[in-house]
């Protein structure tokens, strides 16, 4: 019983020493790991491990081997790859015979509050949660079974830099990175396999920039950056280091820009000319608001980038309210295998505002010289200009930074474009290619356009198309670059503008002037960067022309046609060759205005050089002209002359340096000559020859065997005679070419027979007020001229019997002979010396209605001191000489008491009357003033006016011992006989006084 009792006893006993010691041992674990996890004793043993560092601030243990620490900070060491944790608090389980081997095994680890951690050279700052399982940390070993993270206002840090990649970031995620070595011991690089070994899936939501989020993708596309922050969202599945289906990663920015680098967007072997300007080509911008989407579809990477609302910009903006699109892809693969993209697709539409932009894109030729050619309306600049606005689609795909092919639309409201030479303006469209083989092709379409060159307006209303191709090497487009210009259903505004082109080809002056009127026209223009060639058909109705370069001299209005075939014209204006030319005109007959006169040129051979700024060439031409107005270029505009008519006209010679060379021939055999000479015209059938004998003497001739004259500006009946003769030459043809000064030219006109039928047409060169009128009679006229350049004298003899004037109310008949003797005359004017003329008047008598008296009288009017301005009426200034056979019919004509009492007439006639007076003709009056007269015993002196058709003035008349004076007042004499010499002088000077003031 005692063994059973002490058995029964021992049983407690053992319990209680167990209890014991087991309270002992948790004493001693408490205590021993209250000891290991504050003294950082067993952290630093476990951080001498390889590559391992570990600590905490304080921790507890309630399990051995589960330890709940707070400040945790636990990192991987090493260079390839650096993993760090570090948090506020974790629950933290590792393997104790892990330990005693010298690795850290972590059986799990649960970290809260994380503070930071680091893969590599990136760091995650967060609020959020952190389990592992299983892993294993050491410098050789790696692995992860399983790892959870959730982060909440997190930021993502590159360590490099302690740039901020990621914000406000929150992310949910899974992983399991298989047991791998992760570092090659012998490289010190990480192992290939590494990715390979990584399985993940995570859910995140940030604020990142589109720069540090995407640009590392885009690293392999160096014309392209992306710039801009906004919400990033993302879906990843990643197995075994690839990206699955369905993963996706987008940033939707309120603001995001893209860049384009035109000047890496080239191959290396490109040399544009920019490249070595001094400025580099700017950067294209596209600015809004967009969203940029990394994402794998069908097993490929897609990178994308959307821009909505976007203003695109160079220098300046060029375009707004656009949409943008850019895409790249690659096939997905293991992530560390990922070859980064090279290819790349843009797709743009919106407004585009400023079209210039596109020039350096539509550049055809890069060595262009910007000199004009004198001979084609064009010059070697082979670039496309734009300007305007409208709606863009543009597609383009880039290799290797290098455009492989590209699509461009633009439809445009306001379009211009200036190629070669040429500015074409209006609605429109332009659609260019680049296509795969780098040939660029652009066409340009224009609708109710207007087409300029020069700041000349050539087309208006026109249907325009431009197409221009060019291989994009620079060095191919000098020979390769061509280019076409179309135009239809067009309207030529003013025939004038083309004056220029024919003015660059031809001599100075011009055989063929275009002045002015519309046309329709089309053409085809086919340019290359040598040569120039096509057609241009011009019809026209109502146009006016000539062949002189004063705008109002020698005009011709017609309808014409011409046919203008280009067969060869080089770009450098060194030849032109337009054989074939055709020009035809008709006008309306002037008597038969229904009838149509036509005529015909046709330039059988035009080949046209130019070395310099001077052209050279052969011209011979042939046809039935109707206006002879061509050959006005050949006469001096100074001297009045040109020429009209109709007749066939042959014509052979050359020029050089500007300058015609002899001989050159024309002759006219002309149905129809009109000749115009200062202000008259002289008609008739007629011969006319121009030809340049010699390098300086120039001649033009013509004669008319029975002619027609009148004043040009006179509708009275024709003047008739014979043999009228002109000739101009000049001894100084050089210099006529340079410059037509009208004192190169000599002139000589001869009338010698000519008849006047209605002497009442001289009226017009009297005042017509004065009082003096001719009322019937004929004549006959004889005038030579001669006119030195703006120097001119001539003679002119007009002799009429029987004539009959009114001089105020009183009518006379009688012969009349006036002879002018021009000289020192002055074209510009019109005023000429006419001394030594006189006005002789006979067989005078005065008319009334009993008859004729006074018959028989004479008179001489001499001038001395006489200057004389040919104008309508005549201004003439002169001293006279007077000589007259008596008195009597003077007193009769201006006393009607001498009329009315035969013993006062008798008393008043005195003969053989010589005196003096000067005479002034003016537009409005005539006036003889200081008249003297003498005779006998009479002594007679007069100021008279004659205006307004009367007589004023006042005249002293002393015979023998007897003075009388008389005063006329509107042609009513008022006798003064007392003192009436005192009174004529008082009179007189009375009147010069107030003539004077006035």
């Amino acid at each position: 019983m005692p063994d059973a009792n002490t058995r029964k006893n021992r049983l407690p006993r053992l319990l209680l020493r167990v209890l014991i010691g087991l309270l002992f041992i948790i004493l001693i674990w408490v205590a021993g790991s209250y000891w290991l996890l504050n003294s950082q004793w067993l952290p630093a043993r476990i951080s001498q491990f390889e590559g391992i560092d570990i600590r905490w601030e304080q921790g507890a243990s309630r399990h051995p081997g589960r330890w709940e620490v707070e400040g945790l900070y636990l990192a991987r060491e090493d260079e390839a790859l650096p993993i760090s944790i570090e948090a506020e608090r974790a629950t933290l389980s590792l393997s104790l015979l892990a330990l005693l081997r010298g690795e850290l095994h972590i059986e799990a680890l649960d970290a809260k509050g994380i503070r930071r951690l680091t893969v590599g050279d990136i760091a995650l700052e967060a609020d959020g949660q952190l389990k592992v399982a299983e892993t294993t940390l050491s410098r050789d070993t790696l692995a992860i079974p399983n790892v959870s993270l959730a982060i909440t206002n997190g930021r993502l840090v590159r360590l490099s830099d302690q740039a901020t990649l990621v914000s406000a970031f929150n992310l949910n995620a899974e992983a399991t990175l298989k047991t791998i070595t992760p570092v090659n011991t012998r490289s010190g690089e990480l192992t290939p396999n590494l990715l390979a070994a990584l399985s993940a899936q995570l859910q995140l939501e940030a604020q990142a920039d589109a720069w540090d989020v995407f640009m590392p993708y885009l690293d392999a596309l160096p014309w392209l950056t992306l710039e801009g922050r906004g919400a990033l969202t993302g879906t990843l599945e990643l197995i075994a280091g690839k990206l699955q289906a369905g993963s996706d990663v987008t940033l939707n920015a309120p603001l995001l820009r893209l860049a384009v680098d035109e000047q890496r967007l080239r191959a290396p072997t490109d040399t544009p000319n920019w490249l070595i300007a001094d400025d580099p080509p700017p950067r294209h911008t596209a600015t809004g608001q967009g969203q940029v989407r990394l994402a794998v579809e069908s097993d490929q990477l897609h990178f994308s980038t959307q821009l909505n609302d976007v203003t695109l910009a160079d220098t300046h903006p060029y375009a707004e309210n656009a949409d943008l699109h850019l895409a790249s892809q690659i096939p997905n693969q293991r992530l560390d295998q990922l070859a980064l993209p090279t290819t790349a697709t843009v797709a743009l539409k919106g407004d585009i505002t400023r079209l210039n932009m596109l020039d350096r894109f539509l550049a055809l030729d890069n060595e262009a010289s910007g000199t004009e050619s004198p001979v084609s309306p064009v010059n070697n600049e082979g670039n496309i200009h734009l300007s305007g606005h409208g709606q863009i689609q543009a597609h383009a795909s880039i290799r290797d930074s290098r455009p492989h092919d590209a699509k461009l639309t633009i439809q445009a409201p306001e379009l211009a474009a200036d190629t070669l030479g040429f500015i074409a303006h209006g609605s429109g469209s332009l659609n260019a290619q680049l296509t795969p083989q780098e040939i660029i092709e652009a066409t340009l379409s224009f609708a109710d356009a207007t087409l300029h060159h020069q700041e000349r307006l050539l087309l208006d209303e026109a249907d325009i198309n431009i197409v221009a191709t060019s291989p994009i090497d620079p060095q191919k487009v000098r020979e390769e670059a061509s280019a076409t210009l179309r135009w239809q259903s067009a309207r030529l505004p003013n025939i004038n503008v083309l004056q220029t082109y024919l003015g660059a080809l031809l001599p100075d002056p011009a055989p063929l002037q275009l002045l002015s009127g519309q046309a329709a026209s089309h053409g085809r223009l086919d340019i290359t960067a040598e040569q120039l060639s096509g057609e241009v058909n011009v019809a026209g109705e109502r146009l006016t022309t000539r062949w002189q370069s004063e705008e109002q001299v020698g005009t011709l209005t017609s309808d014409m046609q011409l046919f203008l075939p280009i067969r060869q014209a080089a770009m450098d204006g060194s030849t032109l060759n337009i054989s074939g030319t055709r020009l035809n005109w008709q006008v309306a007959d002037a008597d038969q205005p229904g009838e149509r006169l036509a005529s015909l040129l046709v330039l059988t051979d035009g080949r046209f050089q130019r070395r310099g700024n001077a052209p050279s060439g052969q011209f011979s031409l042939e046809g039935s002209v109707q206006q002879l107005g061509f050959l006005n270029a050949f006469l001096p505009d100074a001297h009045g002359l040109t020429i009209a008519g109709e007749g066939q006209l042959f014509a052979q010679g050359a020029f050089r340096d500007n300058r015609l060379l002899a001989p050159t021939r024309l002759r006219v055999n002309a149905d129809q000559l009109e000749v115009s000479f200062l202000d008259y015209l002289a008609t008739g059938r007629g011969e006319l020859t121009a030809q340049l004998d010699s390098a300086e003497q120039a001649q033009l001739s013509l004669g008319i065997p029975r002619f027609a004259l009148r004043r040009q500006d006179d509708n009275s009946p024709h003047l008739e005679g014979r043999h009228f003769a002109l000739t101009t030459q000049t001894e100084h043809f050089s210099d006529v070419l340079e410059s037509p000064q009208p004192e190169h030219f000599t002139t000589r006109i001869a009338l010698p027979i000519t008849e006047v039928p209605d002497f009442t047409r001289y009226n017009r060169y009297l005042p017509e007020n004065a009082g003096i009128r001719l009322l019937d009679g004929q004549a006959s006229l004889e005038s030579e001229w001669l006119l030195e350049g703006l120097n001119a004298q001539g003679e002119i003899t007009l002799r009429a019997f029987g004539a009959e004037l009114a001089l105020l109310d009183q009518r006379l008949r009688g012969d009349l002979h006036l002879y002018l003797a021009l000289t020192e005359g002055d074209l510009e004017t019109r005023r000429f010396t006419a001394n030594d003329s006189f006005l002789h008047l006979e067989n005078v008598s005065r008319q009334s209605d009993n008859g004729s008296a006074d018959a028989g009288w004479w008179v001489t009017l001499s001038m001395l001191d006489a200057q004389l301005v040919w104008e309508d009426p005549i201004r003439l200034a002169s001293q006279l000489r007077l000589e007259m056979r008596d008195t009597g019919l003077l007193a009769r004509l201006f006393l009607a008491r001498a009329r009315d009492s035969d013993w006062l007439g008798r008393l008043l006639n005195v003969h053989d009357i010589e005196g003096t007076a000067q005479l002034a003709i003016s537009g409005e009056q005539i006036s003889l003033s200081d008249l003297t007269l003498t005779g006998g015993p009479l002594l007679l002196l007069s100021d008279v006016t004659l205006a307004e058709r009367s007589a004023n003035g006042a005249l002293y008349a002393r015979l023998g011992v007897l003075g009388l004076g008389v005063e006329l007042n509107d042609s009513e004499p008022t006798l003064r006989v007392i003192q009436p010499r005192r009174w004529f002088d008082r009179w007189r000077e009375a009147n010069r006084s107030q003539g004077f003031n006035n």
